[in-house]
């Protein structure tokens, strides 16, 4: 009887040890947890970076935030004509061996915040926002995004703000690479 449970105590061990030539089992179960773990890293990063890019605007390609690319003009103003020329010649004077491929307002209307002091309202500030894209001879692109903004205080006329009228607030230069993702639906 002793050496039959000595025979069943050396074949338990040595299903404990088992080798399947992937190495000990206590080996294989942490290889597999680890590339578990970095799937699962992987994964929350991606949709992490999707839920980012439908909020701020911003979307993350290979480590790196860029603008989303905008392309069709939605804002149909009378004044729409005159600050989408104002944005041209802006990038123009900055990039003038760049071609403009679109110059747009990614938006139907001005974008309204009221302004409070103490509690009360004084004030509304309306903002317009201008995407230019430039293609830079066979390399890549280039993404400018200027600002249009307008107050207004209660009980008077909306007033320019010469100092964002327009404002250059953002430029992405990117490769063709990134800007193909960035046009992908």
């Amino acid at each position: 009887m002793l050496a039959l449970m000595m025979c069943g105590i050396s074949a338990n061990a040595q299903m404990t040890k088992k080798d399947t030539g992937n190495g000990p089992f206590k080996e294989r179960v942490s290889k597999l947890w680890d590339k578990t773990k970095k799937t699962a890293t992987e994964v929350a990063t991606t949709i992490g970076d999707e839920i980012s890019n439908s909020t701020s605007g911003l979307r993350r390609i290979e480590g790196k935030y860029y603008m989303n690319i905008y392309d069709v003009n939605l804002y149909e103003g009378s004044d729409c004509a005159t600050m989408l020329d104002l944005c041209r010649k802006q990038f123009k004077a900055k990039y003038p061996n760049v071609p403009i491929t679109s110059c747009v307002i990614p938006q139907t209307d001005w974008e309204t915040e009221t302004v409070e002091t103490n509690g009360q309202v004084t004030g509304y500030v309306q903002t317009l926002f201008c995407y230019i894209i430039g293609k830079d001879g066979n390399e890549g692109f280039i993404n400018a995004k200027f600002v249009f903004e307008r107050k207004k205080d209660v009980g008077k006329q909306l007033v320019n703000n010469t100092m964002k009228w327009p404002l250059w607030t953002r430029t992405d230069v990117m490769t063709n690479h990134v800007y193909d993702r960035l046009t992908r639906k």
